[in-house]
């Protein structure tokens, strides 16, 4: 029975692939897509001239578009790479899990936040959301934590990132994974300091696109090429690792046990804790329109869905001989491109999941930048400086932040997946109660965002990163931060119940008037600035 290794050190990858890959075409589609990134960057540059430019994309961003971003700054390297070499590890029934639960995320994001962000932006103007949580509690304690959040998460989060560009720019570049890595860093790092958030979502939008095709093909040649077809990889496992296909919620003999897949299905129920979801949600021009970016976003996640199909065919074929045993699960989606696939296809999609990568990584960059420099600073501490500044310590920051995650990912020493997963559990640790739930839950006090939220923060420090760094691990494959969440959020809504610090009753108005917006069409509120699909009225302007 193969059983890959579940801790590889990062700063072997570039060397222990087990796969030799050069190709011009991979190249000059690398370098014509870095410069495309570069070019987005300047012109979008050319635009920013305050705050709301620069962190909020001056809040019109078409529902397409910005659908799509969503998408993209979720489907990302962790996404692609490591959910396709954790289901190499553990089994279909884990594919099919994050398939199906995922996409109900985003739907869930839309249907908490959607209305609600968008209608804080416009009465508060917001762009971050620690700023959502300091209006719902009112208190400077909570924008801090929030934070706080948002910058440990982003340096998580884009960690998971870098470690895959490092893997896969090992391949498409005739270097090594360090000297990938700096290089990718280098382009991302560019477009990013130059262009702000409107370059996000512009490039998401069009990484996107490159992701669900990317993903089209990577299906189609895997399937198609392999000996035999499907029929002949299901015959194989089946004979050789039965339990690959069980369906049982305990994964392949305890290898992905039911804590992991609970874990997983945590992760999946709270894409709204996630600030590169809820911060889109400011930058929407026609809130009418977020019920079809709700479809746009989960239909496109199903599609790049397909590129986990690669993990069970790797795994016949190297039962079958086929191909070596890289030793490493993440290399699983490399390695059946180039057994299976066209130079040219294995090409495009490579360059496709950069393209990823470095989509995720642009927006992660923005909001990590706009803790430290809008929450912290401008907020927090109260400093007053020009828009100029504030955009110039935003690019300063940002660099900062690319260097820190960039460490995080050459170190770290375990899975791309387990990576991504311990960013995911700080930023909803503390931004799912403090937003997601308060928005809609009447009795969130003050006092239980504080408590819940600095337990499950703390608690998934120790247990996400402590877990993999000193080597020990979890009963049952929970995963630690995902544990740490949900023990946060019952301190939060315990602490809530015996509490009454900034409940609904002491709220502004305007503030209970976005708690009382209805999800799906708006609803009735009573200000006269607030129109019922949570944008601003201008009728008694025209008057």
């Amino acid at each position: 029975m193969i059983v890959p290794s579940t801790t590889v050190p990062l700063q072997t990858w570039g060397e222990e692939l087990g796969v030799e890959y050069y190709s011009p075409n991979a190249l000059v589609l690398f370098v014509f897509f870095s410069l495309l990134m570069v070019a987005i960057g300047i012109l979008a540059g050319r635009y920013q001239t305050d705050r709301e430019e620069y962190f909020v994309a001056g809040r019109r961003g078409g529902v397409f578009v910005v659908a799509l971003a969503m998408f993209a700054s979720i489907q990302s390297g962790w996404g692609m790479i490591g959910v396709t070499g954790t289901g190499f590890v553990v089994g279909l029934e884990y594919m099919i899990i994050v398939a199906v639960g995922t996409p109900f995320g985003f739907v869930l994001s839309y249907w908490l936040l959607g209305r609600k962000m968008r209608m804080l932006g416009e009465l508060r103007d917001a762009i971050t959301v620690p700023d959502a949580m300091y209006y719902r509690f009112e208190d400077e304690r909570v924008r801090l934590l929030g934070a706080t959040a948002v910058l440990l998460g982003c340096m998580g989060y884009l960690a998971a990132q870098y470690a895959a560009l490092g893997i896969v720019g090992a391949l498409v570049l005739p270097v090594s994974f360090f000297e990938a890595l700096l290089i990718g860093l280098a382009v991302v790092g560019f477009y990013t300091v130059v262009g702000g958030m409107l370059a996000s979502i512009w490039s998401d939008a069009i990484q996107g696109v490159l992701m669900v095709f990317g993903a089209v093909l990577t299906a189609y040649y895997v399937i198609a090429n392999y000996p035999g077809g499907t029929d002949a990889m299901i015959t194989t496992i089946s004979a050789e690792q039965p339990e690959f296909f069980n369906f049982t919620l305990l994964g392949m003999d305890g290898l992905g046990a039911i804590g992991f897949l609970l874990s997983v299905v945590v992760i999946q129920l709270t894409v709204a804790g996630q600030p590169h979801a809820t911060t889109k949600f400011y930058m929407i021009r026609d809130v009418s329109l977020l019920r079809w970016g709700a479809f746009i976003t989960a239909f496109a996640y199903m599609l790049t869905a397909l590129y986990w199909v690669t993990a069970p065919f790797v795994r016949a074929a190297i039962f079958e001989g086929h191909v070596p045993d890289p030793g490493n699960p993440d290399a699983a989606l490399p390695l059946a491109l180039l057994e299976f696939a066209p130079d040219v296809v294995i090409a495009f999609v490579l360059v496709a999941i950069i393209a990823a990568i470095m989509s995720t990584s642009n927006a992660f960059l923005n909001m990590g930048a706009s803790a430290v420099v809008h929450d912290y600073f401008l907020e927090h501490r109260g400093e007053e400086i020009t828009d100029d500044q504030e955009v110039l310590y935003g690019r300063l920051t940002t660099l900062a932040i690319l260097a820190v995650a960039g460490i995080i990912a050459a170190t770290f020493p375990g899975l791309i997946f387990v990576l991504g997963a311990a960013g995911w559990a700080i930023f909803a640790s503390v931004l799912f109660p403090c937003v997601a739930i308060a928005y809609n839950w009447r009795g969130a006090t003050a006092e239980g965002a504080l408590w819940g939220s600095a337990v499950g923060l703390a608690l998934t420090l120790v247990m996400a990163y402590g877990v993999e760094y000193l080597g020990f691990s979890l009963p049952l494959g929970i995963l630690g931060g995902q544990l740490a969440m949900v023990i946060g959020y019952a301190v939060f809504v315990g602490v809530s119940l015996v509490t009454s610090t900034n409940t609904y009753e002491d709220l502004d108005p305007d503030i209970q008037e976005v708690m009382d917006l209805g999800r799906v069409r708006g609803g009735t509120v009573s200000s006269p600035t607030v129109a019922a699909d949570g944008g601003v009225d201008d009728s008694s302007e025209n008057k």
